[in-house]
């Protein structure tokens, strides 16, 4: 009787692990779904010389993605006529099983 107790146990520990590893794997693709999607905007960018137009549907992009508040900053240096942008995109890191939900960001640059 002893060993189906311990059996049990066992099984339902590994099973909590398995839904924790889960949540963790799911978590940090989220992580990296934001990533991609902020390189996918720098370059937007970077690739239409930061006209205003792109800009625009870029911002309303985002939030069409479920990234509400990304940030695009532009930028002119006037000694070298340059210009580059600073783009932020707020996500939202959520482990469910352990109730934790956190708000994270990118910051990168568009030159």
């Amino acid at each position: 009787m002893k060993s189906a107790i311990e059996t049990m146990i066992g099984i339902v520990v590994l099973t909590f692990m398995a839904v924790l590893g889960t949540s963790y794997i799911t978590a940090s693709l989220s992580t990296q779904r934001a990533q991609n999607y902020h390189t996918a905007v720098v370059q937007e960018l970077e690739n239409s010389n930061f006209a205003q137009s792109v800009i625009d549907s870029e911002t309303e992009k985002a939030v069409k993605n479920g990234y509400e508040g990304l940030v695009i900053e532009t930028f002119t240096n006037n000694e070298n006529n340059t210009t580059y942008a600073k783009v932020t995109l707020p996500y939202r890191y959520e482990i469910p099983i352990l109730g934790q939900a956190r708000e994270h960001e990118i910051v990168g640059y568009a030159r």
